[in-house]
């Protein structure tokens, strides 16, 4: 069965002060680490860390039918919030939530996403930002995107974690291509 295919990439940094600073120093200093393999075909601008595929889990694809046949209320199935974990286990097609979710300082453990756009006919780029005082001091190996109705859609683990600490505000991009 052929699922929707993404990847995840880190596509700004914002330091604590609000000065921007390029993804390359962000991985010169250790705060991230672009993954391994080639990303051809999926319109990544020269400055976007790939930080690999994501796993498109069943409940994610649940949802996409849900949005498709405009179930109310649309907005429980269409994705709308972001979450991050300190989680290692590989994602499966069975996940329906994150491993080990971190309380974000929404007091929450899953926030709005910060914007949806469309590349091209069949790819969907989301959007979200971890703000400075996200996540500090945890290792972070997953994430996830959420429906408005808090069902996970897709998950991502990381060999290569991110250490979150207040010293910046990573943005991350996911695409989806369906």
């Amino acid at each position: 069965m052929n699922r929707p295919k993404g990847i995840l990439t880190i596509s700004g940094v914002t330091l604590a002060d609000g000065k921007n600073l390029s993804t390359q120093q962000a991985v010169d200093y250790g705060w991230i680490a672009p993954a391994r393999g080639a990303f051809a075909g999926w319109g990544l601008e020269r400055h976007e860390v790939p930080l690999g595929e994501n796993l498109f889990v069943d409940q994610g694809r649940q949802i996409v039918a849900y949005a498709f046949g405009f179930r109310s209320p649309i907005s429980s199935y269409t994705v709308q919030r972001f979450g991050v974990g300190t989680g290692l286990t590989p994602a499966k097609v069975t996940d329906v939530a994150l491993q080990s979710p971190v309380t974000l300082n929404t007091g929450t453990t899953t926030k709005p996403i910060d914007s949806v756009d469309f590349l091209s006919p069949f790819v969907v780029r989301v959007a979200f930002t971890l703000a400075s005082d996200d996540a500090n001091g945890y290792i972070l190996s997953e994430m996830g995107l959420f429906s408005g109705g808090e069902a996970l859609i897709a998950r991502k683990v990381r060999a290569v974690s991110i250490n979150k600490t207040s010293d910046f505000s990573p943005t991350l991009t996911w695409r989806i291509r369906f």
